[in-house]
């Protein structure tokens, strides 16, 4: 046990990218950042970082190591913030990743219930997509991860049975845009009435291409030219509004464009859903702060649930 400080210098050049940069954010000197990870590396007989010329970067022993130490960081913060609860308040670090849906719309409330339970927890959100966030969950980066749902096949990064899925909705993708579009001054909107305009998808680019590809082939007509993938609500909106681009995206997303009135675009047939919900590793199950952001993140998907007449939340392993 005599070096397990050390895992946190270990983490910090991992998190840096290199020693000078982990030992600027850590406050120590990099000769002492670089003789605690030697003498890591010499207790565990292996090297965990491969020195490059700009920065650093894990051999196999250090992704091992990786995980491991993520696990007694995770268990470590958890420590402080089980047993602080019982004497002076709740402390420690609890790093979560949201999809950009769950980050934008429902942790806001989330995040504001944690904070009125546990005011010395320190929460650090990472946002993005699945694809970026599951291998981070699985690494040990994040404790838990809120968003569309792994699966266990066909593609998706399958966790394995060490992790617990909690199936809160399905979440709608439908067509949007600008409320003056010129789409709308007809009676109705023909899915080739779309091709004349440029199309956009927010954040589920690739699943949301197959999805136009193949509504489009269905009806024997070419796919639309989707001229714009953004991460950026931002740009989104403002490509739509000002510019007559037509936008995929998440049906919950809609509700946020801040006055820019969009409209939904009925194509008849096209609305898909995937599922969302939370996932996180079945040790931390009973974690308190954790077991209080499945809580309040039931509440605020419950109104969206209702809305498409789902089941209650259930687990999947």
């Amino acid at each position: 046990m005599h070096d397990i400080w050390r895992f946190q210098h270990f983490l910090g050049v991992v998190d840096a990218g290199s020693f000078h940069g982990a030992a600027r954010a850590m406050n120590i000197s990099q000769p002492a950042l670089t003789k605690s990870i030697r003498l890591l590396e010499e207790a565990f007989g292996a090297e965990l970082f491969l020195r490059l010329p700009r920065g650093v970067r894990l051999t196999e022993a250090g992704e091992m190591m990786h995980i491991r130490a993520r696990e007694v960081e995770a268990a470590w913060n958890a420590a402080i913030v089980e047993v602080g609860a019982q004497s002076n308040g709740l402390g420690g670090t609890m790093r979560i990743g949201g999809g950009p849906v769950y980050s934008s719309v429902h942790f806001p409330n989330m995040l504001a219930d944690l904070r009125r339970r546990f005011p010395h927890l320190k929460v650090q959100v990472s946002t993005g997509v699945g694809s970026e966030l599951l291998p981070m969950l699985k690494s040990g980066d994040i404790r838990v991860y809120a968003g569309g749902i792994p699966r266990t096949e066909g593609g998706t990064l399958n966790l394995g049975a060490a992790f617990r899925t909690i199936e809160l909705y399905q979440q709608q993708n439908a067509i949007f845009a600008s409320s003056q579009h010129p789409l709308f001054q007809k009676d109705r909107v023909e899915p080739a009435d779309t091709l004349a305009y440029p199309w956009l998808c927010l954040f589920s680019g690739q699943q949301a291409n197959i999805q136009i590809r193949d509504y489009f082939e269905a009806r024997g007509l070419p796919e639309p030219r989707v001229a714009l993938e953004s991460h950026s609500l931002q740009i989104a909106f403002k490509m739509i509004a000002e510019h007559q681009f037509i936008g995929c995206m998440p049906v919950p997303l809609s509700a946020t464009s801040e006055g820019r009135d969009l409209k939904e675009v009925a194509l008849d047939g096209f609305r898909w859903s995937i599922p969302t919900g939370i996932t996180f590793h079945r040790s931390f199950a009973d974690f308190a702060p954790i077991t209080q952001m499945i809580r309040s993140l039931k509440a605020v998907t419950e109104p969206l649930r209702e809305r498409e007449e789902l089941p209650a939340p259930r687990i999947r392993s």
